[in-house]
């Protein structure tokens, strides 16, 4: 049995002993509806620090309501379609509710504003153009997807894990590397790499056989997941992103919820995203010094040969501008005027 069949066959067991533990054994005691929905978070595994948080909100959602909105958790690729797509199979009701990557809603450019390769160096920046962005994302999230934006988690940059050291442009050449988005790709072949596409479930597996040679990656998601398994290196100049982690609720689910239970969702949403974000940015330094511990290698990279990637990137900017709606690049504009 390979290590990810392994992995899976443990999300799942503990995604049941979850839901268990939170669900009751006999059903609620109230005159009102109760509603049943589905959550797919996006990370596959219930023991992430996603998944741990998601459980406490699923459980806080149901003692607040008395047992009126029961919400059953599944990992990301239990249910057979990639958490990527997340917000799709949320618009066709498969999923109530389900977390996917604001780079993944590419049928609303505007949701692109977020995912170009280094735009944000700081924390702050990305947070800056989450709330520019906000209205015009919400309404495109609903226009083109039919589902409500209930939040987001604003974590931790994604630093360039692989099998190899690359402290400058040079050493990128040659080798292939997962693009989980279309900017990532962009910027990849920019570098002189070749650009693969993986779904994040069926990445370890690829790491670990050598289809690909690299990841970008959380720290804390790396160590949940066990990449410091199949990657050695980790060149912590290289930050290609901020990840935006979008959880969309399918908008006829939700008109169908009492006004109390949808105050209820939202604002033990609101605890939720708020709460695993901040969890996540304050872990990153020991996450590292972890990684570290088992093996992995900090690969340093100096101010010039970040120019010369930035300078790359930009030009991945540039062509997507010019290529997008005038919606979406008048967005982009008015961020990067904001981020100087």
């Amino acid at each position: 049995m390979s290590k990810l069949v392994k992995m899976f066959a443990a999300a799942a067991a503990i995604a049941v002993i979850g839901m268990l533990s939170v669900l009751p054994s006999t059903p609620a005691q109230s005159s009102d509806q109760v509603f049943r929905w589905r959550y797919g978070i996006y990370f596959p595994s219930m023991t992430s620090l996603e998944g741990r948080h998601a459980t406490m909100f699923v459980k806080a959602v149901y003692e607040r309501t008395k047992g009126r909105l029961l919400i059953d958790v599944f990992p990301g690729g239990m249910l057979g379609y990639s958490a990527y797509t997340h917000h799709r199979v949320v618009r066709d009701g498969l999923l109530e509710m389900g977390t996917t990557m604001s780079a993944a809603m590419i049928e609303a450019p505007e949701w692109e504003t977020l995912s170009h390769v280094l735009l944000f160096r700081t924390r702050e920046d990305a947070v800056k153009a989450w709330e520019i962005a906000f209205p015009e994302l919400e309404r495109a999230a609903l226009d083109k997807f039919n589902v409500k934006l209930l939040g987001s988690l604003i974590p931790e940059f994604d630093y360039m894990f692989s099998k190899a050291p690359m402290p400058t442009v040079a050493d990128w050449k040659g080798h292939k590397f997962r693009a989980w988005h279309k900017q990532l790709a962009c910027w990849f072949e920019q570098m002189g790499a070749t650009p693969m596409v993986i779904p994040f479930h069926e990445a370890y597996t690829a790491l670990s056989t050598g289809q690909v040679e690299g990841n970008s990656g959380m720290f804390k998601a790396a160590l949940d997941l066990k990449f410091h398994e199949v990657m050695k290196f980790v060149s912590t100049g290289w930050k290609p992103n901020m990840p935006f982690f979008v959880t969309v609720v399918n908008k006829d689910a939700w008109n169908k919820l009492p006004a109390d239970l949808q105050k209820v969702l939202a604002e033990e949403g609101e605890k939720y995203f708020n709460s695993t974000s901040m969890d996540y940015w304050n872990a990153w330094p020991q996450s590292l010094k972890k990684l570290v511990k088992k093996g992995v290698t900090k690969v340093d990279v100096s101010p010039a040969e970040l120019k010369k990637g930035r300078d790359l990137a930009q030009k991945c900017w540039k062509k997507w501008m010019d290529g997008t709606t005038p919606k979406a690049a008048a967005l982009m504009k008015r961020i990067m005027a904001a981020l100087k």
